[in-house]
């Protein structure tokens, strides 16, 4: 089982807007809400893919409700901590029509000192019963650049793998920790190690984050494909097979899921970490963060290459 942990919870709302504008009254052509947050995408890409997941994190008010109902519709299992403040809420706005995709989003609840223990202590009852405990997203904006250390380091002390997707102060200071993989984007990735002028000088730098103490450095590049180093060896996809892009939200999480969901199988990194863009390539085709096609995974794997970059 795959526990995530998302700190700062979302309810995703999804409109499709044609010829959408900043002025003016818009008439909505389709609607839907989804329980998301970065580990939320997680936990719902793993149970599409059959994988067995539980989510957790910390949730408050009616908007948290509505998650806690999302969740249960799309029978993933959740078991979070509850607070009275009120959880956040997300627009995404697509209109076909042009090619427009944009999002407001909300900054989420304070949370209490005491939620954050009960948190920790949640997490470290769940993560026996896991083979791997997923950390991602942004915590809400006031939590400290730190919040994500105890919480490895506890889970890492029981024997479980950690994987780290976050940005910022939160990713800079959450490697201290040593996860055994964390997961960012390009401009992510720029920001932790200085910047980077190319693809070979960003293997270099992934190489150096790994001789860290990280076992595994995955880095997406969106269109580009990704670059990974795992236990010293470096990995490249320079090209992912060409799609019609409406939505490239999600993505990342898709990745994360796709690469565990197989990899937890006793596949290899380099199928394992192909299978995960094939789904994350999907992801990119259809609005809404985490959704993809199962039906076209398999053509999409076959037409990725992993290459192996020697030192």
């Amino acid at each position: 089982m795959i526990l995530t942990v998302t700190l700062n919870p979302a309810l995703d709302k999804n409109y499709t807007v044609p010829d959408f504008s900043l002025h003016g009254i818009h008439r909505v052509a389709e609607m839907s809400t989804v329980p998301a947050g970065k580990g939320l995408n997680v936990s719902r890409v793993l149970k599409s893919l059959g994988t067995k997941t539980l989510a957790t994190g910390i949730v408050g008010g009616y908007t948290g409700k509505q998650i806690e109902a999302g969740l249960e519709k799309l029978h993933v299992p959740y078991e979070f901590v509850r607070i009275q403040g009120e959880s956040r809420s997300n627009i995404l706005i697509y209109d076909p029509s042009q090619a427009i995709h944009s999002e407001l989003k909300e900054p989420g609840p304070t949370i209490p000192k005491n939620a954050w223990r009960r948190l920790e202590q949640k997490i470290m009852t769940l993560a026996p019963l896991c083979s791997w405990v997923v950390f991602a997203g942004s915590p809400p904006p006031d939590a400290a650049s730190d919040v994500y250390v105890p919480l490895i380091q506890g889970v890492k002390s029981l024997g479980v793998k950690v994987a780290l997707d976050t940005r910022g102060p939160w990713l800079q200071t959450g490697i201290k920790a040593k996860p055994d993989l964390i997961k960012p984007n390009w401009d992510e990735f720029q920001e932790l190690v200085g910047g980077c002028l190319s693809i070979k000088q960003g293997l270099e730098k992934a190489r150096e984050v790994a001789n860290a103490g990280i076992e595994t450095v995955v880095v997406s590049m969106g269109a580009q494909g990704a670059l990974a180093v795992h236990q010293g060896e470096g990995y490249l996809v320079n090209k992912l097979p060409p799609i019609e892009v409406v939505s490239p939200i999600g993505s990342g999480d898709t990745l994360v899921a796709g690469l565990l969901s197989k990899w937890q199988h006793s596949s290899d990194f380099p199928t394992a970490l192909r299978f995960g863009l094939a789904v994350a390539t999907s992801n990119a085709a259809h609005f809404g963060a985490g959704t993809f096609d199962p039906g076209e995974v398999p053509r999409l794997e076959q037409a990725i290459t992993v290459e192996r970059i020697p030192n």
